[in-house]
């Protein structure tokens, strides 16, 4: 029988020896793309810990070439491989997130598995009402039985912030319940053993508030008042800017792709939260809002001028919200408020749910509610505002702590749900008349990284991303391209109480773009070097002009925590460390001594590190705003009287570890403590014996 072309070829003696040359060259040529395939991704691994500009990640790199491509040639020239910041006034340098020496300080988390459970919660909320979790009643019922559950309202006790009121009625339901109220309790009972407690957050429409907006309406629009901006100011504790593209990829490419600009610039003017959240909430350093209306510390914090008692008065409805109340801005060793301070105030329900629910807790706060994430609570409740305020203006900061505060890696675990939340606003049109600021106050502030170089620079310089409306940008495109402009200049958060200011009086900013056109002035002359006499305002707002002169002085940045300067080594057994180190171990003790004998005297333990700092000298191309063909002569530097250090030490007993700037004043020896003290390692319980929010820092109980 004749075989088919098929098996001739198959069979052929031929066939064979070609075919082995063709098996042979298919083994090499797989061999060399598996080769090639782990020599990529080995390169592509190794990358994530080499020094790149603005970090290895491609969302960060976007940014770069985003920020490029959208500012102006004044700006432009800033623009300097090294440093995300260039000016005469202030450089900082470009530092990756990846940087392989600290990769030793990085992992990744596991994921938090809740005391209560890992189950699906039984019951789960909307926008009006509670509802059982049908996946979830296996964990609770069995296939025969029905979930029996009720809602009773709690409410805030007048007059106190740290205690709720709740209802003996409670409204009974199976599957589903319209709830009127704003905060309630959900119980679930089988064979009458309660089994399920759960707590959820509402937004009601209060006629009180609907009145006063309606109102303040009518006088805007009588008054030829521009379309209002709602402002949405979300903010993540603890979190640097390069941490933030470190831990949390997916968000940071979202924001890119929303179209969402970052100030690389942003530089904190404080230690921790409450200091730099007060200036961009009342444009007051810490010291001044308190002489002003803090001045007896066992008061509340009503009469403080804060910014949304401003939006209040210009019709908006106003919403304060912070997660892990036991360390909330106004009420960690502090009296909090007496009156409400805001239309809608999260506080009642974080008392309530962490004392009944709250679980899992990491140092400082509870990470877990039942079975959910703390932190997740509060992202739901921030979108229902914006669902149901989308189209009527509202100003609300809700401030995240949980997960963030004490763990550095920490922000990785909410990656995927600060993703989801921003896609979700943009998904469901929430943004239209929306601007969102996306912040954090510092860096982490304590643990070994933040006793490195980076670290240090880190803890500066937080995070803040705008997201504004397109018909916005359309609107007001000075002051757009002035906020793309400002990306790259020294911005604070005196500043950014500036601009939210801005944006609640869009009026305001309409004159200031009507000026800016008709003066057509937009650059300041420059100088040598920043002019200590030159009046330039602390604050001033993202959407004007930020001179290249400015500096951390005029900026209102205290010395110690400045990343404008250069910074040297100095031989941690250098005289003048020494006695530096000693005179802080002094300053600590005269602190603590009406705390005497609660806390001990502290005795210097060791000198970890000193830094001696130096002004950033400009050179002849250092001017961000001069022609690149004119040359200029750089002054020589003129030695001070004086040095500053930065010195890392610790002391006994407790192991603690501070830093601080001094200056030095070369010719008499004599040492002046510049800002304050920080303390860089968790201190726990160390502390416990006394109630001072400032000494807490630096006791160590006997």
């Amino acid at each position: 029988m004749a075989k088919s072309s098929f098996e001739t070829s198959v069979g052929s003696p031929n066939y064979k020896v070609i075919g082995g040359v063709r098996l042979k060259r298919w083994i090499i040529g797989l061999l060399l793309f598996l080769l090639a395939s782990l020599l990529a991704i080995n390169s592509f691994t190794i990358s994530q810990f080499h020094l790149m500009p603005l970090g290895t990640s491609p969302i960060a790199g976007n940014y770069i070439l985003e920020l490029k491509s959208q500012t102006t040639p004044r700006a432009a020239a800033a623009v300097r491989d090294g440093y995300v910041v260039y000016t005469q006034g202030c450089r900082i340098p470009d530092l990756s997130p990846y940087e392989a020496s600290n990769a030793r300080y990085f992992d990744q988390p596991q994921p938090i598995v809740c005391e209560h459970g890992s189950q699906p919660p039984l019951v789960e909320s909307n926008n009006s009402a509670v509802y059982v979790n049908l996946e979830a009643k296996q964990f609770y019922y069995n296939d025969t039985e029905s979930p029996e559950c009720c809602w009773r309202r709690f409410w805030r006790k007048d007059n106190k912030d740290d205690e709720v009121s709740i209802s003996d009625d409670c409204y009974y339901f199976q599957d589903s319940s319209f709830v009127d109220a704003e905060f309630v309790r959900v119980e679930c009972q089988r064979r009458n053993a309660t089994i399920y407690r759960d707590y959820f957050a509402f937004v009601p429409r209060k006629l009180h508030v609907e009145e006063r907006c309606r109102k303040r309406l009518r006088d805007s629009v009588r008054a030829g008042s521009p379309r209002k901006l709602s402002v949405l100011v979300v903010g993540i504790d603890s979190v640097s800017r390069l941490n933030f593209h470190r831990a949390m990829p997916r968000t940071a490419e979202k924001l890119r792709e929303l179209g969402a600009l970052e100030m690389l610039g942003y530089h904190k003017v404080a230690d921790n939260t409450y200091p730099n959240l007060v200036p961009v909430l009342s444009g007051l350093e810490q010291r001044e809002f308190e002489r002003l209306c803090w001045k007896n510390h066992k008061r509340p914090f009503d009469r403080c001028p804060l910014i949304w008692k401003n939006f209040q008065a210009a019709g908006y409805r106003t919403f304060f919200a912070e997660d892990a109340c036991y360390m909330t801005t106004f009420n960690y060793l502090k009296p909090g408020f007496r009156i409400q301070p805001t239309d809608y105030y999260l506080r009642p329900f974080c008392v309530a749910a962490e004392a009944e629910i709250g679980n899992t807790r990491k140092l400082n706060a509870n990470l877990c509610l039942g079975t959910r994430m703390n932190y997740d609570y509060l992202l739901h409740y921030t979108r229902k505002v914006a669902e149901e305020f989308a189209s009527d203006p509202f100003f609300g900061l809700f401030w995240e702590s949980s997960l963030t505060h004490d763990f550095i890696d920490f922000p990785r675990l909410g990656d995927d749900s600060y993703r989801d939340f921003f896609a979700y606003l943009k998904d469901n049109d929430l943004l239209r008349d929306t601007a969102v600021v996306f912040m954090s106050d510092h860096g982490m502030r304590w643990g070994y990284f933040r006793q490195t170089y980076q670290g240090r620079l880190e803890d500066s310089l937080p995070f803040v991303f705008f997201l504004m409306p397109e018909w916005w940008k359309e609107e007001y495109p000075e002051a757009w391209q002035e906020l793309n402009r400002n990306a790259r200049s020294l911005t604070t958060p005196f500043d950014l109480h500036e601009t939210i200011r801005d944006m609640m009086e869009l009026s305001r900013l309409k004159s200031k773009q009507q000026q800016q056109q008709s003066s057509n002035e937009v650059n300041i002359p420059s100088s040598p070097s920043p002019s200590k006499s030159s009046k330039v305002p602390r604050g001033i707002s993202m959407f004007g002009h930020i001179p290249s002169t400015r500096s951390c002085e005029s900026a209102g940045i205290p010395e110690h925590w400045c990343m404008c300067r250069i910074r040297n080594s100095v031989d941690t057994n250098d005289t003048r460390v020494v006695a530096t180190a000693d005179f802080l171990v002094r300053e600590l003790n005269r602190m603590l001594e009406p705390h005497s004998p609660k806390c001990a005297k502290l005795q210097l333990a060791n000198v970890i590190d000193a830094k001696a700092v130096s002004e950033q000298q400009p050179t002849s191309s250092s001017s961000s705003e001069s022609s690149s063909t004119t040359t200029t002569t750089t002054p020589a530097p003129v030695s001070a009287p004086w040095t500053d250090y930065s010195v890392t030490f610790e002391t006994s007993p407790g192991g603690a570890v501070f830093e601080a700037s001094v200056r030095y004043h070369i010719e008499t020896g004599d040492v002046d403590l510049v800002d304050t003290i920080s303390r860089l390692n968790a201190y726990g319980n160390q502390s416990s014996c006394i109630d001072d929010f400032h000494m807490r820092l630096y006791c160590y109980c006997t």
